[in-house]
């Protein structure tokens, strides 16, 4: 099928509209049932004959029906150009993907509620011991809204309507911070523990450095 044709064809066949639209969707993100259940009986109606599409393009179409969520993977190898999007993980970044798939692993054993929900008071809360201790609190703050805003774009968060300071952590991202991802990870952990130690105690080494200056200053004033 050809997904321009499918678009030249919207207005005539209600069946290739629905392909194209599920098609075009699922190539911009991930797709949960609870933000559109049309869209998503379509996905999963028609998985059959998205996959066939999907795969002459070299993606995988992923559906977990559990978690009720779709998105497309890259196939590695397939020497055609790269179409869905890459992320850098930077070592912030990193640290914030493990946070948030702690809460979900904690959501797991406590089998609460519909929806893994999280305060960015608590997602500064659990940065802290990773990023550099701030002066200045609000750069502080700025720092982990960039990072949050990161994971939004990647689709692992999602804002709570209504609710500025609430986020909904995404199930997909169980899929992408797996078993081996934390295995891998973990074996690096110790690294950027010693790595995020050392930016505290530069920070805490260049206040010492300030107040030992003002001291100085104070001290030839005198």
């Amino acid at each position: 099928m050809d997904l321009e044709n499918n678009a030249a064809d919207m207005g005539e066949n209600p069946q290739e509209q629905a392909f194209s639209r599920a098609a075009v969707m699922l190539l911009k993100g991930i797709v949960s049932r609870g933000r559109d259940e049309a869209l998503w009986q379509d996905i999963t109606s028609r998985q059959t004959e998205l996959r066939d599409y999907f795969r002459r393009i070299g993606l995988t179409l992923i559906i977990d029906e559990l978690d009720e969520y779709a998105y497309l993977r890259q196939e590695e190898g397939s020497g055609l150009p790269h179409i869905v999007p890459r992320y850098p993980l930077s070592y912030n970044l990193s640290m914030l993907l493990v946070q948030l798939r702690k809460v979900l692993a904690e959501y797991d054993r406590a089998a609460g509620g519909d929806r893994v929900v999280i305060s960015f008071e608590d997602i500064l809360r659990r940065m802290e011991p990773f990023l550099p201790v701030q002066i200045n609190e609000m750069k502080y703050r700025q720092s982990v809204e960039h990072l949050v805003r990161a994971a939004m774009r990647m689709g692992f968060l999602l804002k709570i309507k209504g609710k500025d300071t609430d986020y909904e952590v995404r199930p997909v991202l169980r899929s992408f911070v797996d078993a081996q991802w934390l295995d891998d990870f973990a074996r690096k952990l110790e690294a950027y523990e010693q790595y995020g130690q050392a930016r505290h105690d530069a920070a805490d080494e260049e206040e010492n450095e300030e107040g030992e200056m003002m001291d100085e200053l104070i001290r030839d004033d005198d």
